[in-house]
């Protein structure tokens, strides 16, 4: 029996409409000329639970959505990258949700105006069909034009048709159309806390260092560490961007990481008070900044010496700290990241953007 990630969505469906139906008739009534059927696709509720890939098609790109025979879906154009179950669960049951409000033009001759000319033949509008196992489609629409925008008490109104009829419709629901790649992904990133790091630093491809260091991890600043002679910190606040650069991770895009070459790059290392290290790389290629990251704990390196019990009950045990690593590893470690290049360059620090010349010492 294969798996159903859309339980309960077919009950979802019928209470929403039901709650929405009012609502949506009030909204459209003003401007209906005719009774369009009830919906696109009237036997998309009871088949929720049999789609397993999504084809999207948008002007710029095309790129194609699976479940996995773990019930995961993964993008196919993304290496099998995967996408957050949240944005599938919308796509599908907005389709299956969306109510009719006005029959529109049936002329493909003004599909264009209301964006509704398909992207392979030149148009704006964005294609969406929802296939199963069989290869069969189930459901294809084309998203055009939002008339109204959706709020979070109302839904949104748009111009819509289905792929294969050229009559469209005005409708109402929550289609949220996701035109790049990237918006579906599952977005999460490791998650190290600022209180849990230790130390930081870089190392670039020369072989030069920069590193800052702290032992209160209550302590808003980060030291420069290993300041040579003649030299001092270009302010007190100067080592804070690369001790705090693990927040806020997030990605542009993604490949396999056997798929980029990182034999030159960067590389960055936050070693945590409770033994965990994180060890990224940061090439700087053609397309961006691209990153891969492992993870490694080390008992010997666990230093809770002088903190407070509060402290240290913001640290991760030695076994949690393991498991962790062990889901970096096996969620993260397979994955080259594009990162925004101000992250990126966080995790490139060179000592000469922490130091400056101590003019005072050269006089003694």
């Amino acid at each position: 029996m294969k798996a159903k990630p859309f339980a309960l969505l077919t009950v979802l469906t019928a209470l929403s409409v039901g709650a929405a139906m009012w609502s949506t008739v009030e909204r459209g009534r003003a401007t209906a000329s005719s009774a369009p059927p009830a919906s696109l696709f009237p036997n998309l509720v009871d088949q929720v639970n049999d789609i397993t890939r999504i084809n999207v098609h948008t002007p710029k790109l095309a790129f194609t959505i699976r479940r996995a025979t773990d019930g995961k879906w993964q993008v196919e154009e993304r290496d099998g990258y995967p996408v957050k179950f949240t944005t599938i669960k919308q796509a599908v049951v907005g389709i299956a949700q969306m109510r009719l409000l006005e029959a529109k033009t049936a002329k493909p001759t003004l599909h264009h105006k209301l964006f509704l000319k398909t992207p392979k033949d030149g148009g704006r509008g964005t294609a969406i069909s929802l296939g199963n196992d069989a290869n069969e489609t189930v459901a294809a629409i084309i998203v055009g034009k939002t008339k109204v925008a959706p709020t979070e008490n109302e839904d949104g109104i748009y111009y819509v048709r289905r792929l294969d009829d050229g009559q469209s419709y005005l409708a109402s629901g929550r289609v949220e159309v996701l035109e790049s790649i990237d918006r579906w992904l599952d977005d999460s990133m490791p998650t190290i806390a600022r209180k849990r790091v230790r130390a930081a630093s870089t190392v670039q491809p020369d072989g030069s260092r920069a590193g800052v260091v702290r032992t209160d991890p209550d302590s808003r600043d980060f030291k420069i560490a290993n300041i040579p002679p003649g030299m001092k910190p270009l302010s007190a606040t100067a080592g804070n961007a690369l001790g705090s650069a693990l927040g806020f991770l997030s990605f542009e895009d993604v490949r396999r990481a056997d798929k980029v070459d990182f034999t030159d790059a960067h590389r960055a290392l936050f070693e945590t008070f409770d033994g965990v290290t994180l060890n990224l790389l940061v090439l700087k290629g053609k397309d961006g900044h691209w990153l891969n990251l492992s993870a490694s704990f080390d008992a010997s390196n666990i230093q809770l010496d002088g903190l407070t019990e509060k402290q240290k009950k913001a640290m991760k045990s030695a076994d949690e700290a393991r498991a962790e690593v062990v889901e970096i590893n096996k969620r993260y470690s397979p994955w080259a990241y594009i990162l925004p290049e101000y992250k990126a360059k966080d995790f490139m620090t060179e000592a000469s953007t922490l130091m400056i010349e101590d003019k005072d010492s050269s006089k003694e």
